[in-house]
């Protein structure tokens, strides 16, 4: 009976011991989870402080950009503007690439510069519309006709196909999801239009955010996109920029064309003016700072309009990658 009872008691202690070793490891587990996560917030906080800095650093850029050149809202990322010692350019290109390595403050961040008005909004682009920069980017008819009607499908209200469009049985039977029926909510909803997310080299030309297309910055396949811009108007337009005379007055553009590329322009001289801009509307600055390893990415957006000498914020946007 003695031997049952120490027995029993032995195991006993051997159970507590084996409780009281998980309470630990879980206890430890706990902490460790924790720390990991005050850690977590403090790099975001960081990182969240560092793209505020960079931001700062390039908005007194703009200020001094508009200070020093009167013309300057309408090219703030060509070389010379005191903004463009913030960047760096991505090799035999034109548009601004994010730097990889600390800025001149030395502070580690990545800022890009863009003009608002330079992509083709898919929300309310018409069939001319998107057909039109679809073969401007060198995409074949038969197949520009397919995207264009499966995108007007997958925005409008209704499920009846277009001739070339697909609606919610096609997406169905592919197990795909179906139409929205509404406005795209973000670009890369693209990605689930039937054809689009095979279809490359159209990110920096379409957008879903509204506003009037800038027709000094707008690629030559955006501006191929409005109405009565045909291939002679958008050759002048090219012509202009490398010679450097941006276009304002779009009645003057008009008397450089041939008198059939003329009356084709001012034949949509009414929708032209509601959309084109002769300068940006605003400015894009997104500046992304990372801390701690792995890194926690912040990143801050700001949309930019002038207002006299200065760059006013009308919205802020942040989110972590």
């Amino acid at each position: 009976m003695q031997r049952d009872s120490r027995g029993f008691a032995l195991l006993a202690v051997l159970w507590v011991m084996v409780g009281v070793a998980a309470l630990g490891l879980a206890v430890s587990l706990a902490t460790r989870s924790a720390i990991a996560t005050t850690q977590h917030r403090a790099n975001l906080a960081r990182a969240e402080w560092r793209a505020h800095g960079c931001l700062e650093r390039a908005r007194a850029a703009i200020a001094d950009a508009l200070v020093s050149r009167p013309n300057a809202w309408r090219s703030l990322n060509d070389p010379g503007t005191p903004v463009t010692a913030l960047y760096s350019r991505a090799p035999g290109t034109g548009h601004q690439a994010p730097q990889s390595s600390r800025d001149r403050a030395g502070i580690p961040c990545e800022v890009q510069l863009r003009a608002a008005g330079t992509a083709l909004d898919l929300n309310t682009a018409d069939a001319r519309m998107l057909r039109a920069l679809l073969i401007a980017a060198g995409i074949p008819a038969g197949r520009a006709d397919s995207l264009t009607d499966a995108l007007l499908d997958w925005r409008d209200p209704d499920d009846i196909p277009r001739p070339l469009g697909a609606e919610f049985p096609w997406y169905q039977a592919e197990n795909l999801y179906p139409p929205r029926n509404a406005r795209l909510a973000d670009v890369r909803e693209l990605n689930r239009v039937r054809g689009w997310s095979t279809t490359g080299g159209l990110d920096s030309l379409v957008t879903v955010e509204p506003g009037r297309i800038s027709l000094a910055n707008a690629p030559l396949a955006v501006l191929a996109s409005l109405p009565g811009i045909g291939n002679e108007a958008v050759s002048r337009i090219a012509e202009r920029r490398l010679r450097q005379i941006p276009v304002t007055d779009l009645i003057a553009l008009a008397g450089e064309l041939s008198p059939a590329a003329r009356d084709t322009l001012l034949a949509s001289y009414a929708d032209l003016v509601g959309l084109t801009a002769p300068e940006p509307e605003a400015w894009i600055v997104t500046s992304r700072a990372r801390e701690g390893s792995p890194p926690v990415t912040a990143v801050i957006e700001l949309r930019l309009v002038r207002a006299g000498e200065r760059a006013a914020i009308v919205r802020r946007r942040t989110w972590i990658e």
